[in-house]
């Protein structure tokens, strides 16, 4: 089970932020707002000729139609961010580049290790199923995106990631954390995430928290660009291995704003 803590920002800054944009609709002022669609993928084959055990390759994501610029923005993001394939003119023409490479890869390696006799086979069940899809409530005149990619190759266990994405709808661009934290603001917000933290976890000083629980433990704690935004606050999380072991889970940061 993956533990993770929701941790808020109250940032009345965001509000700020939001009126910047104009409130306008999706792809500028004039443009109707668009719509949702979905782009999907299904493979789920034998990991071996006749076999009843299978590998299954998964991709279900939200998209927005038209040729306006946030929708032309957000696909690009799904196709080199998550799909994490570039070159496609298209969300679909990825995923099936994706989906292809990732089967070919399967399909030499599962034949290398295939044994029918051995107990060891069912760890050649492998997945990679990635999901996408819009954040309700989102601030007005932001679309925030959530991305999720799940996959497993055996082992003692898989991997799970989660990545938002948030996206100035007047103009089509995607946010990044120094548009939301001024420069001047960092260190403080830092610290306040590291008392916070301490706070949620129990620990009695950053030391503590480290040894306790790893947290920090593989690098130092940073203003990551995998944010969310809400109405009234910004939700940071950091996935596994990106500053904590596997069994931290996956880590929110919560702070008020100094």
């Amino acid at each position: 089970m993956f533990m993770k803590k929701h941790l808020i920002i109250l940032l009345p800054f965001v509000a700020a932020l939001c009126a910047c944009t104009g409130c306008q609709k999706d792809g500028g002022e004039g443009e109707a707002e668009p719509t949702w669609g979905k782009a999907s993928l299904s493979i789920r084959n034998p990991i071996a000729p006749g076999d009843t055990l299978c590998y299954q390759i998964e991709f279900k994501l939200d998209t927005l139609s038209g040729d306006g610029l946030l929708a032309r923005q957000l696909a690009a993001v799904i196709r080199d961010s998550i799909i994490c394939v570039e070159g496609y003119a298209t969300v679909q023409e990825a995923m099936t580049a994706c989906a292809d490479s990732i089967e070919k890869e399967w399909k030499t390696e599962m034949a290398e290790m295939y044994d029918p006799e051995s107990d060891m086979r069912e760890l050649l069940q492998y997945n990679y199923i990635v999901e996408g899809s819009p954040v309700e409530n989102s601030p007005e005149g932001i679309l925030s995106y959530q991305a999720s990619t799940d996959w497993y190759m055996g082992g003692a266990h898989g991997i799970y990631v989660v990545t938002y994405f948030n996206f100035d709808k007047a103009t089509g661009k995607l946010l990044d954390i120094s548009d939301i934290v001024p420069a001047d603001k960092e260190e403080a917000v830092l610290e306040a995430m590291k008392e916070q933290l301490c706070k949620d976890w129990d620990a009695k000083d950053w030391t503590d928290l480290q040894e306790e629980t790893g947290i920090g433990a593989l690098g130092e704690l940073y203003l990551t660009n995998n944010f969310l935004l809400k109405n009234d606050s910004i939700e940071f999380l950091f996935n596994q291995y990106e500053i904590a072991p596997y069994a931290a889970g996956l880590i929110g940061v919560t702070v008020k704003w100094p």
